[in-house]
């Protein structure tokens, strides 16, 4: 791959870009441009294509936090913080969709995995959520419960009855990705799981599923028959 420097002026993504549309340049050459400028040893154009051959493809970016392109060779912290926030305005637009969407079909597994996969594959910290939902099965609240490691997992089953009883929720997801990517439930999950069901059971709530949510998937209790 030649440097920015070596290339002919009209192979440059800057200049590529004002010729010929923002269109016709390359995945690589569009990270070349918000990146910007490199380092000695590194163009912006070898780092992007550094990061793409790391994670693949753009959509790879999407959901690498700050701290990854803070930590990559090459990458100047203000150009890190760029691309970081590049990605979440490409999360949010992608969200916002994934609602209109929704708005037209039944809320199920998949639509909440599509949901939700952009925002927490490849998050550091293992991230909590629930969905509540009406009885005609519409999202009436959501929000994050917990945010840490699955060894010191501390989210209250008083706390969620408590939400859903606040909402007139009749129905519940839970949602949390596994940092590790393992796609198995740990035994701590497990347990939860069969806690809170059994606590929203009591008052008339039904837990319609759990998902687990990795790079390569998802991993639902439902589909496993993990809960009836």
């Amino acid at each position: 791959m030649a440097k920015i420097n070596e290339l002919c002026v009209l192979d440059k993504p800057r200049e590529k870009a004002e010729r010929f549309g923002i269109e016709k340049l390359t995945d690589a050459e569009l990270l070349a441009l918000i990146i910007n400028v490199g380092t000695v040893g590194h163009s912006s154009l070898e780092i992007a294509n550094d990061l793409l051959n790391e994670c693949h493809s753009l959509e790879g970016l999407l959901s690498k936090p700050y701290q990854y392109f803070q930590t990559f060779k090459g990458l100047k912290k203000v150009n890190a913080l760029k691309l970081s926030s590049v990605m979440e305005i490409a999360r949010r637009t992608n969200e916002k969709r994934q609602l209109i969407k929704e708005e037209k079909m039944d809320i199920n597994s998949d639509v909440l995995y599509h949901r939700y996969s952009l925002s927490l594959m490849g998050q550091l910290q293992e991230i909590f959520n629930i969905i509540i939902l009406s009885k005609n099965k519409q999202i009436v609240y959501e929000t994050t419960l917990y945010k840490g490691n699955d060894t010191n997992l501390i989210i209250s089953l008083r706390d969620i009855v408590r939400l859903i009883l606040l909402h007139n929720g009749y129905y519940y997801y839970l949602i949390h990705n596994h940092p590790n990517d393992t796609q198995q439930p740990s035994q701590n999950d497990i347990k939860f799981t069969q806690k809170i069901k059994e606590k929203t059971d009591k008052i008339g709530v039904k837990l319609i599923d759990h998902l687990i949510i990795t790079k390569n998937g998802y991993y639902s209790f439902l589909h496993d028959k993990l809960f009836n």
